[in-house]
């Protein structure tokens, strides 16, 4: 389980115009609510004060997600995040009952989600759309995958059997070792997976995780023998967020290449090939 820490602020002069923002500023024009250089001070504080843990800032202002996200995670802080007070992450992932949790009482507090470093698999396909607005920091890594419901064995993916309704086969993400024990378990996340997208994705029939016809003819292409696609994510280009997502997901700077989603890769030493999507 997570450990919790409420934070002490110990400077409040630090985050007084973050304050002052969230709790006055609201009702402002669109571009006062992707304020770079505050959301920029709020991952400041989160690394000081938040690492490998969960941490509410005194003020109850700024959430911080530090590391993995764990089973049966407490989400209880989150409850406590004033209405439109940030979210700020760092995760490459984890359990997904537990993102969809967490993701679910952001809505609720309307959060303001803001990514730094990197946003993993669970934390891509859940956090980054928890709320209606996100905002990813020149430098972060945000990557998709086919994530698996079981922790103990890497995500893999087949080819679909039926094409989908753009006529196409799709890679499917699974487990790849899925236990009959799991059955029941396996029903549960998929309900509240169903739940969790239909409420945020544009499209009501949309099937995890967001790809297009590029990065699937790729993905499929680096082990055409095995057919056992794991270890490998990809970015999404922002021109296809508003086919997808009912957040508005912006980006500071979108990554200009495949060299430098690799150099990113090698900066945060992870294990796993990512796809750059132009």
């Amino acid at each position: 389980m997570l450990q919790v820490k409420i934070a002490a602020v110990r400077s409040l002069a630090a985050l007084s115009s973050l304050c002052a923002f969230l709790i006055c500023g609201q009702s402002g024009a669109r571009e006062g609510l992707f304020d770079k250089a505050l959301f920029y001070r709020a991952s400041d504080y989160c690394r000081g004060v938040a690492a490998g843990a969960v941490a509410l800032s005194e003020d109850q202002t700024v959430l911080c997600l530090d590391g993995p996200i764990e089973k049966d995670a407490d989400v209880s802080p989150a409850k406590k995040l004033i209405e439109g007070g940030l979210f700020v992450v760092r995760s490459a992932g984890g359990d997904i009952a537990s993102s969809i949790a967490l993701a679910n009482v952001l809505r609720e507090r309307r959060a303001l989600v803001v990514v730094y470093d990197q946003c993993l698999s669970s934390c891509a396909n859940y956090l980054l759309i928890a709320s209606d607005r996100s905002y990813v920091l020149k430098g972060a890594l945000v990557a998709w995958d086919y994530e698996s419901t079981d922790p103990a064995f890497p995500s893999c993916a087949k080819l679909a059997t039926e094409k989908t309704r753009d006529g196409d086969y799709r890679l499917q993400r699974g487990s790849c070792q899925p236990w009959s024990a799991d059955e029941a378990h396996w029903r549960e996340i998929l309900l509240a997976q169903t739940a969790f997208y239909k409420e945020r994705m544009i499209d009501p029939y949309f099937e995890p995780p967001p790809d297009n016809r590029y990065l699937r003819k790729l993905v499929k292409s680096l082990h055409p023998d095995t057919h056992a696609y794991h270890h490998i994510g990809w970015t999404l280009h922002p021109r296809y967020f508003a086919r997808f997502f009912k957040t508005a997901i912006v980006y500071e700077t979108y990554p200009e290449g495949q060299a430098e989603v690799d150099e990113l890769v090698a900066r945060l030493h992870l294990d796993m090939k990512v796809i750059y999507d132009p």
